[in-house]
This record gives C-alpha cells, structure tokens and sequence, in this order.
C-alpha cells in the first residue's frame, strides 16, 4: 500500500461510517425527532469536512508554491547551462584565432638571413605572450566546463524537486477531490433529511387539523331546539334568488377578510352576506346587528341554503349540512366551516 492509499483509507472508512449511521433518513416512517438528530449530525460532519477542505488548500497552496520554485531553478539552470556553453564556444573560437595569428606571424620572414637578433628577440617575447595567453584561455574554458556541469547537477536535483512537487501536489488534489465528491454526497443526503422533515412536519400538521376539523364538526352539530323555541309565525320560504347567492358566496372562496371590505378583492362578514343577497335584488345594510333585525327570525332546526346565521358580532350564509359559508376574522379567508357553539340567531331574507 503506498502513502496515499494509506491517506485515503480513513477517509473510505469515514464515508462508509456515515452511510451506515445515515441510512434510516430513507425511512418515511422515522419519527421527526430522529431525522433532526440525523440532520444536527450531517451537519457537523459537514462542518468538519469544509475544516478539512480549506487545510487541504493550503497544503495545495504550498506544494504549487515548491512546485513553481523547482520549475523556476531549473529555468535558471538552463539559462546557466546556455550560458557557460556559448561562452565556451566563444573562447575556443577565440583561443583558434590567436593560434592562427601566431602561426601567421612566425611563418612571415624572408629567410634565416632576415633573422637578426632583434627579430629572433621579438619572436621569442610573442612567442612566450601567446603562450601564457593561451595558458590563461585553457584555464578559463575549464573553470567554465566545471561550472557547467555544476549547474548541470542543480538542474538535476531541481528536477527531483519539482517531480517530488508534483507528486506531493497530486497526492493531496486527489485527497481533496475524494472529500469534495464524500461532501457532496452528505449536502446531498442533509437535503434528504430535511425534506423529509419537512414532509412529516406538513404530515403532522395536516393530521392534527384533520383531528381539529373532526372535534369541531362533533362538537358544532346543530342542537335540538327546546321546546317552544322555534317562533310560532313560520319563516319565509327561501327566496327565489337563493341559487345566485350561493353562486356568488362560493365564488369568493379563498379571498382575503378585510375590514369593512365589500369586494372585490376582499371582505368582512356582513360585507359578503350583503353583496351576495345583492345579487338577489335584496338590500341590506351592512352590519350583521342591522341583518339580523332587518329579517325575519328562522329557527336552527329549519335553517335553509342562503339564511343568515348570526353570532355575537358575525354572520355567515347557511351553506347546508350544518356548515356556513363566511369571512371569520383578519388573517383568514372567505371559507366553509361546520357551525360552532355560540349562535344567537338566524334569519332568512327575501
């Protein structure tokens, strides 16, 4: 196993690890308090892998910068290298031209008879010149040679450098890579988590107004009326008109209460009782107190479609089945509700 097979083990293991602790999220059936533990947990994991991710980095950062320190020394090692060549070049070319001269030189006299004492003097001073000269230039194209191969040996140990760089750099981008995808694949089964949440906290909350909806209808059934007190003058019968004050009452379904609101886009109570009996040619003044005085009084036992049912401050429209069709109060909306405890009227207009 090489080092980063080594480095990568744990990681494996972490990953493993959290798929076995996090593997009930799929259950739609885990309770709400288990998938927020779940979730509190995936969130430290994640926590802790971006700790891991921005030390990783920096470690990469470093690497790059040792990596481009090697590229750079053996760039300067090259540059070096061409360097001492050319200029060895240079000299050689240099020493070949003054051996040439001497050559000429010594080979330019008429004859042993021009060879005086004097001249024979000369030669021997150039001579001795040419050759420390030459001596000097030997020396020089060596110290040169040397250097060379010295830059020669930088640039090899700079190319170790930058390869063990590289490998490092590689090693720790692959490290990285590993924990990006282990990061993903927890951000990716944290959202899971919460959706599910989400999913049993929507659940709940639609179980629990069921629960509510099925007490209140239990609870808001109509009574039985007591003796003597239905009225002894018979009601109305339900005017004609009823089924386009329903039609408009049900079309407004969904629209928002709003104080002293008439419509269109809003209402209060005995703004929609009277803009729905509108539609019946029926006039009426808007107040629920001023409704119910208006009319005549209905028992609850004989409520039809289209009565008005008053409670202390609010009036709805009997919507049959023991339900009424209102706008209860700000912060709700036009609605259908079962009947609730606390009537004190109904009356029937036409």
């Amino acid at each position: 196993m090489n080092r980063r097979s080594a480095k990568l083990v744990p990681l494996i293991l972490a990953l493993l690890t959290i798929g076995v602790i996090f593997a009930p999220a799929a259950s739609q059936a885990a309770p709400i308090d288990d998938l927020q533990a779940q979730a509190k947990q995936l969130e430290q994991q994640i926590s802790q892998n971006a700790e891991k991710l921005s030390a990783l980095n920096e470690q990469i950062n470093t690497a790059q910068g040792q990596l481009d320190e090697a590229v750079a020394a053996i760039k300067h090692a090259d540059a070096l290298v061409a360097a001492a060549q050319a200029k060895t070049r240079e000299l050689k070319a240099e020493v070949a031209r003054r051996a040439a001269a001497v050559y000429t030189q010594s080979g330019s006299t008429g004859g042993i008879e021009e060879l005086d004492a004097q001249n024979a003097q000369d030669l021997s001073t150039k001579k001795k010149y040419s050759d420390l000269a030459a001596q000097r230039d030997d020396e020089i194209v060596h110290s040169l040679v040397q250097a060379k191969e010295q830059v020669t040996i930088r640039r090899s140990e700079a190319e170790e450098a930058r390869a063990a760089a590289q490998q490092q750099r590689d090693a720790i981008q692959a490290q990285k890579n590993d924990l990006d995808a282990g990061q993903a694949k927890l951000e990716a089964l944290q959202g899971q988590v919460k959706g599910e949440i989400a999913d049993l906290v929507k659940k709940a909350e639609e179980e629990r107004q069921a629960r509510e909806a099925a007490a209140a209808a239990a609870q808001y059934r109509l009574p039985t009326p007591a003796p003597g007190a239905v009225n002894a003058t018979p009601p109305p019968a339900p005017s004609a008109g009823v089924g386009a004050v329903l039609a408009y009452a049900s079309a407004q379904l969904g629209k928002p209460y709003c104080y002293a609101g008439v419509g269109p886009g809003c209402f209060d109570c005995s703004g929609l009782t009277m803009m729905a009996w509108g539609q019946a040619g029926v006039s009426m003044p808007h107040g629920s107190y001023a409704q119910q005085a208006m009319f005549p009084a209905v028992s609850m036992s004989a409520l039809q479609p289209g009565d008005l049912v008053f409670w202390d401050g609010h009036v709805g429209i009997y919507w049959g089945g023991g339900a009424v069709l209102h706008a209860p109060h700000s912060g709700t909306a036009v609605q259908i509700t079962q009947i609730w405890p606390g009537v004190i009227g109904a009356a029937r207009p036409g």
